[in-house]
Parts: structure tokens; sequence; C-alpha cells
């Protein structure tokens, strides 16, 4: 029984692993989408959305591995021995998924800055498009008063 528990929690493992490597194929899409000009936001939360729900997948196979290991604990340190290759095998698979995590923030961080830069260049583009509408309105209707005679310098002699 404890062994099919420690098979649960390693293939629990590997499918951990597996979604992170989807997590970090989809968080280079996101850089990639980030970069361009101009950046297509739509695809951008879509990108966001699947990896949400990669993220809760992560949580609840962490879940499932912590209730596992509560189940058998105690039967894997009183006999190490006997389950040596399993918990030899799961330390392997930690290690990988660790580093994973690891690899997942820093791109986290990667993308959070490019988003930063290309918000920061709409802002300006915003700007500059304001800019410039206040300066054609303002001049449109300076443009328009030109015609207009001030009635003090009119002469009233007729």
């Amino acid at each position: 029984m404890t062994e099919d528990y420690l098979q649960i929690m390693i293939e629990s493992l590997q499918k951990k692993i597996e979604i992170l490597d989807k997590v970090i194929e989809l968080e280079k899409k996101q850089l990639a989408l980030a970069m361009e000009q101009p950046a297509d936001l739509q695809k951008y939360d879509a990108s966001m959305d699947e990896k949400g729900r990669m993220i809760d997948e992560l949580g609840r196979l962490d879940d499932g591995f912590t209730a596992t290991y509560e189940r058998v604990k105690d039967e894997v340190q009183s006999n190490p021995e006997q389950y040596r290759e399993q918990v030899l095998a799961m330390q392997e698979l930690i290690r990988a998924a660790v580093e994973k995590g690891v690899t997942v923030e820093a791109q986290e961080q990667r993308n959070k800055q490019a988003m930063r830069n290309m918000l920061s260049t709409k802002r300006k583009e915003i700007r500059k498009v304001q800019v410039s509408s206040s300066a054609a309105s303002k001049y449109y209707k300076a443009m328009s008063q030109i015609n207009e005679i001030d009635p003090q310098l009119m002469d009233r002699k007729k």
C-alpha cells in the first residue's frame, strides 16, 4: 500500500515538472508578445489565463502530494531502506521541480519588466496624442477668431 502511495507521489512530481515546462514555454511566448509592436493584449491576456489554469493545477498537485505524504510519512521514516529507491527518485524530481520553479520566477520578472516597458511606451504615445490634439484644438480656436474684429477697434464714426 505504501509503495502505491509513493508511486502516486512520483507521478505527481512528474506531472508537476511537465506543467512547469508548459509554464516556461508560455512565459517565453508572453515575453515575445510583450516585445511586439504593437502589442497584442488579447493574446497576452489569453496566455495569462492559460498560465493561471496551470498554476491552479500545480496547487492541486502540491496539495495532493502533501496529503499523500502525510499518509506514508511514518512508514517511510520507520523503514527508510525499504523505500530508498522511491525516496531517491522523489528527491531527484523535487530538485528538478525546484530548478524549474526558479526558472519560472526569473522569467516572470523579465515579463514583468517587459510589460512595464510596453505600458510606459503606450502612456507616452497617449500623452503625445493628447498634446497633439490639444495643440490642434487651440490652433483651430485661434484661427477661427482671427476673422473676428474686436468691437473696440472699430471706428464708430460714419
